[in-house]
């Protein structure tokens, strides 16, 4: 594969995903398992959450764009219940809007009310004053191709800042820390950390992740990722690159145990000496 080295703004989301090259979310399943890896690759996914969720960056960061791609499912039937996204109207709803996003009026209002509370929080519009949205990259790591696709792009105080929009149940610091690391996304934000380095070879770069709770009062908390972090989301998704290419090389995607195994329990499933003590137990 030819060495593609590129970084560009408002691709389309459907466009990104045509290209060539491994992004960070495919890139995570091989924690798992690699036959989980080649199974996401081959049957990607879509759920409500995503859509919301891409929704929601539209709403954020291309408010400009949100009506033009996005179309509100306001039906209800006689009982007053949302009418079901299937049967003749539904189809018809969704002929009249073809290429759109569509979404509930919950949904919708989840949206609004998430771009409502991010737009009001100095913290957060001082990176979302100016810059660039959804900008993708492409480059290469130990000789594989990679993309990625920054939600923002900014410059603060004549430093280039990656700024992330996540949503999280709780926002706090420790509550968030640990889906952070969780759902890997320190390995996101030193994958993405470095691509943009091998594009621009600009290595003074400021992570940033705006975090808001999708649920009202929708708290919004902005977080600087600090080296440590970096450092050990860089470890990571390297580890995960050797992964790969030796998987590619020999064309072989083991699950996540191969061979017979030794099942073993968690250490909280065995009695402790004070829990036999209190049962009369102890030896």
């Amino acid at each position: 594969m030819s060495a593609v080295t590129r970084i560009q703004s408002r691709v389309p989301w459907e466009d990104y995903l045509a290209l060539p090259g491994a992004s960070i979310t495919r890139l995570k399943e091989l924690r798992r398992s690699p036959q989980h890896y080649r199974h996401r690759l081959q049957n990607p996914k879509e759920t409500p959450s995503l859509s919301l969720g891409r929704a929601a960056h539209c709403a954020v960061l291309e408010p400009e764009r949100f009506g033009r791609d996005h179309a509100v499912w306001t039906r209800r039937t006689q009982s007053k219940a949302m009418a079901p996204r299937n049967g003749k109207a539904w189809n018809e709803f969704k002929s009249e809007h073809q290429g759109k996003t569509i979404l509930t009026a919950d949904e919708y209002d989840e949206a609004m009310a998430m771009q409502v509370a991010i737009r009001g929080n100095q913290d957060a519009m001082r990176y979302l004053e100016q810059g660039d949205p959804e900008v993708t990259m492409q480059w290469m790591a130990r000789g594989l191709a990679c993309k990625g696709r920054i939600d923002w792009l900014t410059n603060v105080d004549g430093r280039v800042v990656v700024v992330g929009l996540k949503t999280a149940r709780d926002c706090r610091p420790f509550q968030f820390g640990n889906q952070a690391a969780r759902l890997g996304y320190h390995l996101q934000w030193a994958f993405y950390k470095d691509g943009y380095e091998a594009i621009t070879g600009n290595r003074d770069v400021k992570m940033v992740e705006i975090v808001i709770e999708p649920e009202a009062p929708y708290a919004v908390v902005v977080y600087e990722i600090p080296e440590d972090v970096m450092l050990q989301g860089f470890d990571e998704y390297v580890a995960l690159l050797e992964i790969l290419e030796e998987c590619e090389r020999n064309n072989a995607w083991p699950g996540p145990a191969p061979g017979e195994q030794i099942l073993t329990l968690p250490s909280w499933a065995y009695p402790s000496d004070e829990d036999l003590s209190d049962l009369g137990l102890e030896q």
